[in-house]
């Protein structure tokens, strides 16, 4: 409980941290002269110590993993063939077979051109 707790309190802090970083690169931005490349060394820091504090108490706030239930079941090969038998994506009418004549005729045309 009390961990979540701190967790969450964290997960605030670094939304804080981020926000005020945004803030003080808009002021930075007012300021500074057009060619500025980036904004002072202090935003940078406080940026990457939000994003880890925040990955941080994300992870700690991730509930446990629950256990699959299919590994504990037993299915014999008749039931694996139901249970994945979907005849609506069988399609025997395809190109298959114009495309595999095509084929052969423009290799037979290549042979006749090299000899």
């Amino acid at each position: 409980m009390l961990s979540s707790v701190v967790a969450r309190c964290v997960s605030i802090l670094s939304v804080v941290l981020l926000v005020h970083a945004g803030f003080s690169t808009i002021h930075f931005k007012g300021i500074a002269p057009p060619h500025a490349p980036l904004p002072p060394t202090d935003v940078v820091v406080e940026v990457v110590i939000a994003v880890v504090l925040a990955v941080l108490s994300s992870l700690a706030l991730m509930p446990e993993f629950k256990k699959v239930k299919l590994a504990d079941v037993r299915l014999s090969p008749a039931q694996m063939d139901v249970a994945f038998h979907c005849p609506d994506f069988m399609i025997f009418s395809h190109r298959g077979r114009s495309i595999a004549r095509r084929r052969a005729a423009v290799l037979n045309r290549s042979k006749k051109e090299q000899k």
